[in-house]
């Protein structure tokens, strides 16, 4: 009888192939003490089925269950952030986490390939699937204009044409942040071991949201949920460190001890881990000492100052310094803080019919004491054609129209696409997006202000004898008829634009009664107000300012501290006219510049972008003061009898130019000329080769990660095929399976004799190579136990055999399929 090459007792994919040691001398062992008889009555055990031997093959040496765990903890960062609301569509990063810990897994396992390279491959990934998720799933805008967006956020400039807003770019940083941490996590639990550094970076980024997460419940189930899975990912990857410390030190179990200690120690852990966190219920946490409060917060400040940079080595007390974010003044909403991030360089120009003008943008309606935010949205928007009507809040005789030629030279980073335009405007030249709830807040272009745009617009602005009326309306606790008899007034002001801080001090209300004493008309009370608040012998205006503690309104901040920037000031009186039952509302834009005597033009820089108060006067509509120091008024001073408004400039600290007259404008309105076609250079091949070059490089980079994950797969399958059977055994069963793929497998009446003479005539020549690893797996399987293979010989398959004859069969593989 002839051994077949074919062996039907063995499957080459999944058996270990062990040389027969029983092959002689079998009565003296069955006659030892160690020999048992086989029990035949006992039911042979079933073919597991192809699922469970896949599971069983493909199963991690850690567990699956160490992925669920890991899964379990990182789910609950996400929905962390997407409680936290940072940006819309946020029920979107549940996608990237998941694909963040398969793509995690599979590196960590691939034995050979060089880390690194896997790492930026992977990263590159990342980065592609945030920029789908953000431009084709969230926001549907081509992913062209994202990645100008991240080229122009990384360079720090402007690029001509569109760009996405900061809402699109955060949702892509949050995309890719959810997928790096799942992947980031995986490969630390399967590659490195290091759970307790998982556990650290996620709770920190908890800690984080938590902030801003409002559902105490829900807050709490997050933290439950996360240290309950990461108490048990700990428990189970440091049991699987012991078990490997305990295998190189020479212990060896068999699985059912395995799987009953396994059982042991995450019963252990489970129960320790509910007892934990019953226990942490009867902590003080909301009755803690203020040395406690002062460690945590020292602890917060420290970490929030490392990770925004904000760390000195000339000050290293500035380690545990509070920390806020510097705010946007042209963002979604207004927040608050210590510092405000105003653009650098000139934003623009204008010439004006009418003296300079404050250029408005867009208003905020509601405050909770620390953020601005506002209820118009798109939809009460009106799209207006250009050169057309827009409407205008009910004006009394007295009003002027001012014509504007502006001229921008690099436009801010919004959130929308804002356009500028003094308040109350009346026509663009150009078509616009209006934002309305009974009154205009907000002026919009379809498609965001480029560099060296042009447009013209028309305003109507306060004239004489409008102030002068405002004089008679009352105090809207004197003269409620008067304000109730406004349609307006009585349907959207008294819900969106009296709102008040529910933690407002009552020394506010003091301090407005002490300002205001004596006004007896709405207008004089609004002008005492800017006075006292305007006032730079007792107020400072500052854009750098300690951060405002949280538990602290802005308004009350102020009072106390008497320094801030300009929004601290319009919050202030905002607050303090609602007191009263005034509406208010805060607008942002940009004052009006300086003169340029040699351009003689208006030039608005970046520092000049500005926050004032609006008030609303029934049968008026809505009027500007501002209260910052430092600005002049923007309306006449607190008299019976108005004068004319000057122009509202920055109080000088230095001789500024002296503008040119200023002709007087009819109060009726004039027609606006037509806008002048300028025509402007096209933009230099630089930019555009640049852009096209960033594109291309990011389209290569991606193919060439995806090549290299490809090869890592592959490569990790190819040295998993066999892995059970021996190093001999292994190379023979590769080579079968190319020679299969080829056509030419081994037959079940063949002996390996006999099917690698066949090979040999297919490969054209009889390599010496592959006689001498027949002749080794025919030994090893065949033969008696001294005959088997011993380690030279394997180093030799290994080095020699195997390199040889690998290449020949992969030629033989592409010839045979040409």
């Amino acid at each position: 009888m002839r051994s077949s090459v074919l062996d039907p007792n063995r499957s080459p994919k999944v058996e270990v192939h062990q040389p027969r040691r029983d092959s002689y001398d079998k009565a003296a062992y069955r006659q030892s003490p160690a020999y048992r008889a086989p029990q035949h009555s006992s039911p042979l055990p079933k073919t597991p089925p192809r699922f469970q031997q896949f599971l069983q093959k493909y199963t991690p040496a850690e567990g699956w269950a160490a992925l669920i765990f890991l899964a379990c903890a990182l789910y609950c960062v996400t929905f962390s952030i997407i409680a936290a609301n940072w940006v819309k569509h946020s029920p979107l990063l549940l996608w990237s986490p998941v694909i963040g810990l398969l793509v995690g897994l599979i590196i960590a396992k691939v034995p050979r390939l060089p880390q690194p390279v896997l790492h930026l491959a992977a990263c590159l990934v990342g980065y592609w699937l945030a920029i789908w998720l953000t431009s084709a799933v969230a926001y549907h805008v081509s992913w062209v204009l994202i990645m100008g967006g991240l080229r122009t956020a990384v360079t720090g400039g402007m690029a001509a044409g569109s760009v996405p807003t900061t809402e699109m770019l955060f949702f892509f940083y949050l995309t890719f942040l959810t997928y790096f941490l799942g992947y980031f996590g995986s490969w630390l639990v399967y590659r490195a071991r290091l759970p307790w550094l998982v556990a650290l970076v996620y709770c920190s980024i908890l800690l984080v949201n938590l902030n801003y997460v409002k559902q105490e419940l829900y807050a709490t189930l997050l933290v439950m949920g996360l240290t309950g899975a990461l108490g048990l990912l700990i428990a189970r990857i440091q049991l699987i460190n012991q078990i490997y410390q305990w295998t190189r030190e020479g212990l060896h179990t068999d699985r059912p001890w395995l799987e009953a200690i396994t059982r042991r120690c995450m019963r252990g852990a489970s129960i320790l881990m509910a007892v934990t966190l019953i226990a942490s219920s009867l902590l003080p946490v909301f009755a803690q000492t203020s040395s406690g409060k002062n460690f945590w917060n020292n602890l917060d400040n420290a970490w929030t100052n490392i990770v925004n940079g904000h760390v000195t080595l000339s000050d290293p007390k500035s380690l545990f310094k509070p920390y806020q974010e510097p705010t946007n003044v042209f963002g979604d909403q207004l927040a608050i803080s210590g510092s405000v991030n105003l653009p650098a360089g000139e934003m623009m120009t204008y010439t004006t019919s009418g003296g300079p003008q404050y250029l408005q943008g867009f208003t905020y309606n509601l405050f909770d004491g620390h953020t601005w935010t506002t209820t118009l949205n798109a939809t009460n928007a009106r799209s207006i054609a250009a050169n057309s009507m827009l409407p205008l809040d009910s004006q009394a005789n007295g009003g002027q129209v001012v014509n504007l030629d502006i001229t921008f030279n690099q436009p801010p980073d919004s959130t929308k696409n804002y356009i500028f335009g003094p308040p109350q405007p009346e026509r663009f030249d150009k078509p616009v997006i209006i934002y309305t709830d009974g009154t205009v807040g907000m002026w919009l272009q379809a498609s965001p202000l480029t560099r060296n745009e042009h447009y013209q617009v028309a305003s109507v602005v306060p004239g004489v004898t409008l102030l002068q009326s405002l004089v008679k309306t009352p105090l809207p606790n004197s003269g409620a008829e008067v304000w109730n008899n406004d349609n307006y007034y009585g349907s959207v002001l008294k819900q969106y634009y009296l709102d008040i801080p529910k933690d407002l001090s009552p020394k506010v209300l003091e301090q407005t009664k002490q300002w205001t004493a004596g006004a007896d008309n709405a207008y004089t009370f609004l002008k005492l107000l800017e006075q006292h608040l305007g006032d730079s012998s007792k107020f400072t205006y500052s854009v750098n300012n300690p951060p405002i503690p949280k538990n602290m309104d802005v308004v009350d901040w102020l009072l106390q501290t008497k320094v801030g920037y300009c929004t601290y000031y319009a919050s202030a009186m905002a607050v303090m006219a609602r007191l009263y039952g005034i509406p208010t509302r805060v607008a942002n834009g940009f004052s009006q510049g300086h003169y340029d005597t040699a351009r003689k033009v208006w030039a608005v820089d970046g520092s000049d972008a500005h926050s004032w108060v609006q008030a609303y006067f029934p049968g008026y509509g809505w009027i500007n003061f501002d209260p910052t120091p430092g600005f002049a008024p923007t309306t006449p001073p607190v008299q019976q009898t108005p004068t004319p408004a000057p122009a509202p400039t920055k109080q000088p600290t230095a001789a500024k130019p002296t503008p040119t007259p200023i002709k007087k404008v009819q109060s009726t309105p004039t027609p606006m000329p037509p806008a002048p076609v300028i025509k402007h250079p096209p933009a230099g091949g630089t930019t555009v080769f640049n852009q096209d070059l960033f594109i291309w490089a990011s389209v290569i980079a991606l193919v060439i990660s995806l090549l290299v994950l490809l090869v890592a797969a592959f490569t990790y399958w190819w040295r998993n095929l066999y892995a059970n059977s021996t190093l001999v055994a292994g190379m023979f069963w590769r080579l079968c399976w190319i020679a299969s793929r080829a056509g030419l497998g081994p037959k079940g009446w063949q002996t390996p004799y006999e099917y690698s003479a066949m090979l040999s005539q297919h490969l054209g020549e009889r390599p010496v190579q592959l006689q001498q690893l027949t002749d080794l797996f025919v030994r090893e399987r065949w033969g008696t136990p001294y005959l088997a293979p011993h380690k030279v010989e394997e180093e030799v398959v290994r080095n020699q055999i195997w390199p040889t004859l690998r290449n020949m069969f992969i030629q033989l593989l592409f010839r045979r399929k040409a």
